[in-house]
């Protein structure tokens, strides 16, 4: 196979002349400096230059803003004209940063030779001497004939200075435009590894000495998880290896997609379309391989991973293939799943605020609900059991869960449902404390429960869910609540599979981690997130399973591998987890909210606009941003849409499964 035979470069002629662009405007306005010294240096007022430009374009004003802005539309066609000569010719790739200063220089080299000796000689410097004259600059002849020798007499000197003039230019062009297409442009993929890389020369190194005669042995790196945790440790990597064609990254996921979970409850209410909340993991992976599929299991001693996936339709494969995947250093960030806390028909009945497909379906069923309602809305006792909604847990999720299920309820009927009274609505939040949001303080806590009540929640504190029916659910103070809808949000717990790692576990069955975050035993093997156990040196309980944890476990994560692969840990560089909480915030319900950031209280509007802010900066891609603010300034104007989609339910069997066994090399 031949070196060209392995490349794939993945490029757009929008994006070279873009970056060109850039570098071409940087340019022109680092030019205005040394033009401004140039012009002093001769005698001559600094904006002279300027305003001369804009009477070459027939500008006639003593403002500088014309031949400012003419420069400027210069640099700009001189960007395009050299964006789509490197594109078409294909004479130097800039993904290298020498050829990006090379042919920089080159730009600017023929733009002095275009510019200064036809316009400059002929038509700018006599319109400098007219505007001078016009101008009253000079009052003799005597001072006429010095700015004439200024001008002509030293043309070895002027010229000397214009062409230095022109080269930072082109130094600016080429290096601005060379580092913004490594950095987000083109990307050279080697088809066969299904890597990329941002240079050219990185590429090139790979194929030698990857697919070359003699192949080295490279150090694999496998991350098991596509949520906070596994994402933040794989961009880092990314970063810290991008060029070190030593080591190949892999991510499994079941998903192909990452989901922001923060934002779960708004997509239940659809106040943010579902797409706009997950992000395809295969955005994130340019110098790693992803595969989506489940894992099967996990053999620490022997550092290999077994992962399946269906062939052919999801609801009836073919057949499911393993493949067997081997690794020198494993990252597991596996997340976790609802805990029912052994209530089998608690986990039959109730809708769960996990996944994607959890909001969807969720907010299905509510519109549903009220669907049914309103046409049986002469049977009073019907009625009423349809639209009950039953939230179960007190804390975070819970009451986010609960503010939006009620705000989309009531706001539906008052629109659409005409033969409901949004009085008869019931939203009931359910909490096993004495209180709910228990992480707050008191008085935020008490601030939650009162705006919760005042916008119609019915809040039960000091009681546990004990069991569920089809249309009931009972209370352990003997209240049995007739309803369709129960929504359990009462905790989380390891996926079965992590329990089943041969490694220490604690009780709730989580990988007990030490504070390098490395799984007790297997100095190359790393846990985070939901999954894993890492005790709070001041608590001495294990850190929060929360999006904001995970992050900073990723940070650690990542730089432990990177010391451990660069073979700097014998030198003490392997950091520490060792996080206290910024702050936490929620949402109880439209416009409303509480929070603790750095030790500072907020309720109310301002706690809502932070929760807003805080985690609108934190989606993963400037496309999703845009989407969900465009989602939130609709749904400041208009009604909250009740379309009701009807999806089969794919189901996945693991019955009958035919494993056939292949190796992924």
């Amino acid at each position: 196979m031949t070196q060209n035979s392995l490349v794939r470069v993945d490029f757009s002629l929008r994006r070279e002349v873009f970056f060109v662009v850039i570098g071409a405007i940087i340019g022109a306005i680092t030019m205005i400096v040394p033009i401004t010294f140039l012009y002093t240096g001769l005698g001559l007022p600094y904006y002279l230059t300027w305003v001369a430009f804009g009477h070459v374009i027939g500008v006639y004003s003593s403002s500088i803003i014309a031949g400012i802005t003419i420069h400027m539309i210069t640099a700009i066609s001189i960007g395009i004209a050299v964006g789509v000569f490197l594109y078409k010719t294909g004479i130097l790739n800039i993904s290298k940063l020498s050829n990006g200063l090379l042919y920089g220089l080159l730009a600017g080299s023929i733009v002095f030779i275009v510019f200064f000796i036809p316009v400059y000689q002929f038509i700018l410097a006599p319109e400098i001497d007219r505007t001078t004259d016009e101008m009253k600059v000079t009052t003799t002849s005597e001072s006429e004939e010095h700015s004439s020798t200024t001008q002509y007499g030293n043309f070895t000197v002027v010229t000397i200075v214009w062409l230095l003039i022109h080269l930072v230019f082109g130094t600016v062009l080429g290096g601005v435009s060379s580092l913004m297409s490594i950095r987000f442009g083109s990307r050279y993929r080697c088809i066969k590894c299904d890597i990329s890389f941002s240079r050219i020369d990185s590429l090139q190194k790979h194929i030698q000495l990857v697919h070359g005669l003699h192949p080295i042995q490279l150090k694999r790196i496998l991350i098991l998880g596509g949520g906070f945790g596994g994402i933040e440790v794989l961009r880092q990597l990314q970063k810290a290896f991008q060029d070190d064609v030593s080591v190949d990254i892999t991510l499994v996921s079941r998903d192909n997609f990452f989901l922001f979970t923060p934002m779960l409850p708004e997509v239940s209410s659809g106040m943010i379309e579902t797409r706009h909340i997950v992000t395809p993991i295969r955005t994130f992976c340019n110098r790693a391989k992803f595969y989506e599929a489940n894992i099967e299991a996990v053999d620490l001693e022997n550092k290999q991973v077994l992962i399946t996936h269906a062939v052919g339709k999801e609801t009836d494969p073919i057949a499911w293939r393993s493949h067997s995947l081997k690794y020198d250093y494993l990252v597991l960030a596996l997340g976790g799943e609802t805990n029912f806390f052994g209530m089998n028909e608690v986990a039959r009945h109730a809708f769960t605020m996990k996944s994607i497909d959890d909001a969807m379906i969720l907010r299905n069923h509510v519109i549903n609900m009220l669907e049914q309602a309103d046409v049986e809305n002469e049977d009073k006792e019907l009625k009423r059991s349809l639209i009950t909604f039953v939230v179960v847990g007190g804390g975070f999720s819970g009451v986010e869960t609960v503010g939006e299920l009620n705000d989309f309820v009531r706001e539906s009927i008052k629109h659409y449902y005409h033969n409901l009274e949004v009085k008869e609505a019931r939203i009931i939040l359910v909490s096993s404390g004495s209180k709910i949001l228990p992480e707050v303080t008191e008085d935020l806590s008490e601030f939650a429960l009162q705006e919760l009540r005042k916008d119609g929640v019915e809040v039960i504190l000091n009681t546990r869910l004990v069991g569920a029916e089809r249309e009931k659910v009972n209370l352990s103070n003997g209240v049995a609540i007739l309803c369709n809808t129960l929504v359990w949000t009462g905790g989380i717990s390891p996926d079965n599979l992590v329990r089943k790692f041969e490694c220490d576990h604690d009780k709730a069955g989580r990988i007990i981690a030490n504070n390098h975050l490395e799984i007790m035993g297997f100095k190359d093997a790393f846990a985070l997130g939901d999954c894993a156990s890492i005790k709070d040196p001041r608590t001495g309980n294990p850190y929060p399973p929360t999006a904001q944890h995970a992050l900073r476990q990723a940070t650690v994560v990542a730089n432990n591998l990177i010391s451990l692969i660069k073979g700097r840990s014998a030198a003490g560089v392997e950091k520490v987890f060792d996080y206290k909480t910024k702050g936490m915030m929620a949402l109880i319900g439209k416009r409303n909210g509480v929070g603790i950031l750095f030790g500072h209280k907020v309720h109310g509007f301002t706690a809502w606009w932070l929760w807003r802010s805080y985690y609108l900066g934190n989606l993963p891609t400037v496309e999703k941003k845009v989407r969900v603010i465009v989602d939130w300034f609709i749904d400041l104007f208009f009604k909250r849409d009740v379309t009701r989609l009807k999806t089969p339910t794919v189901g996945r069997s693991t019955e009958d499964r035919v494993k056939q066994r292949e190796v992924i090399s």
